[in-house]
């Protein structure tokens, strides 16, 4: 019984602060703030595959090739470099019934920011290994920058709630609520050519052109807060 009591005055209590709540004047502002950011974390996948080398090169030798290239741009490939799928298996070709080999691996290689991914993907191509995309892109710093949006909303709606109030000949005072939902834009990652130097490739004629600049594309965060301030 005493239990029940205490669960009714509770209830009762909460329905009190509820009340006075609503019986506050306040000012309700709704604040949006929003920002781009290059990703620092880059995943490209790589294939190589023997029967893209008509059996002159074993995915052994393409491997090494591919390694010494990421070694040559000081990559730690401990560290950066996984393996998702190696496989072998073989097929008849036509009716020759000659063993065609089907040997392949796919790797996952991490990296920093896009001019070192752009001489990487040039030196491997120089090197035949040319089945490579970019899987997907990441913000390290995404929890960071989360709260430091957040702050710069708040502030921006009790600036605006503050100067709205004085309009009026009035203040604010405390925060009678908080809402705030985060949202991340996620495109499909790619990688592209700039349209100047894409220009500047179909303008040459007599030099061969310099490498195109690859660009990756940027990762936009969006913070929504809805804040009611005591008016006073």
């Amino acid at each position: 019984m005493k239990k029940l009591f205490f669960i009714l005055v509770m209830s009762v209590v909460a329905l009190q602060g509820a009340f006075a709540q609503e019986q506050t004047p306040y000012i309700e502002m709704q604040t949006r703030v929003e920002r781009e950011v290059a990703p620092d974390e880059l995943y490209l996948s790589i294939t190589i595959k023997e029967s893209d080398y008509k059996g002159k090169k074993s995915l052994q030798e393409m491997q090494e090739s591919m390694i010494a290239v990421l070694r040559a741009n000081k990559i730690d490939v401990n560290e950066a470099l996984s393996i998702d799928f190696m496989g072998s298996s073989v097929s008849y070709k036509g009716f020759s019934g000659r063993v065609v080999p089907r040997t392949q691996a796919t790797y996952t290689l991490k990296l920093g920011d896009a001019v070192l991914m752009q001489k990487v993907i040039y030196d491997l191509e120089e090197k035949a290994i040319t089945n490579i995309s970019l899987l997907s892109t990441k913000y390290s710093n995404e929890d960071a920058l989360k709260i430091e949006l957040g702050v710069e909303a708040m502030k921006r709606a009790q600036e605006q709630a503050r100067a709205f109030a004085a309009a009026v000949g009035q203040d604010i005072g405390k925060a009678l609520s908080v809402n705030s939902w985060m949202s991340q834009s996620n495109p499909q990652p790619r990688m592209y050519k700039s349209a100047a130097m894409a220009v500047g490739e179909s303008n040459a004629q007599d030099s061969a052109p310099a490498a195109p600049v690859i660009a990756v594309s940027k990762l936009t965060y969006t913070i929504n807060v809805t804040v009611r301030f005591e008016l006073k």
